[in-house]
């Protein structure tokens, strides 16, 4: 769905300045991005409104996106399988028991999934240099000192279970579900393209 209108863009600007954009796969790849994560916040923002649960689940979505970012994770192949996971999990996630023992308990649970299994990369991903990776992990250190104090002092416990979610993605059995999740949608692509 994405990739279509992310292929229309692309073409669009190619046509409008030739010269000066990227590759078609390129602006396609980004603008696939760009749209998955639109679709996703906007199903969250309904979703967090529909169950007056939005604040949270904004919280969960974004040290995610954010730890993500700094420590990798496995992908699915299509993007509306992507937003559609992200959020059913997102919304698990943001009702997880919360208490100040299960807060330090889940941040030492993080720290250690993000020391044994950060970064993780997919074959197909660049990977970055020994030097870059450290400063990326001191970052994602940075960032769960940060959702702590604001746990302490707003009391919101969103920034930790976010970081919970993409720390336990980081582990061999986050990848394993990720896969099983990527076969089952690409089976189902497959058919919807024999069907059709």
């Amino acid at each position: 769905m994405f990739e279509r209108w992310a292929i229309l863009f692309a073409d669009l600007i190619k046509r409008i300045n030739p010269d000066e954009t990227d590759s078609v796969e390129v602006l396609v790849f980004g603008f696939t991005i760009i749209f998955n994560l639109l679709f996703t916040f906007l199903l969250l923002f309904i979703t967090g409104f529909l169950l007056d649960h939005l604040f949270i689940l904004l919280q969960v979505a974004v040290s995610f996106m954010v730890l993500r970012m700094l420590t990798g994770g496995a992908h699915l192949d299509h993007s509306l399988a992507c937003s559609l996971t992200s959020i059913l999990i997102i919304l698990a996630f943001s009702f997880f028991p919360i208490s100040s023992i299960l807060i330090y308990t889940y941040l030492i649970i993080i720290v250690l999934l993000v020391i044994i299994y950060a970064p993780y990369y997919e074959p197909h991903q660049v990977t970055h240099s020994k030097e870059w990776e450290f400063k990326k992990k001191q970052l994602a250190y940075l960032w769960l000192a940060l959702s702590l104090l604001f746990f302490h002092f707003f009391h919101q416990p969103g920034l930790i279970l976010g970081a919970l979610l993409q720390s336990l993605l980081l582990t061999p059995y986050g990848i394993n579900f990720i896969s099983k999740i990527n076969i089952l949608t690409l089976k189902g692509g497959d058919n919807h393209e024999k069907n059709s």
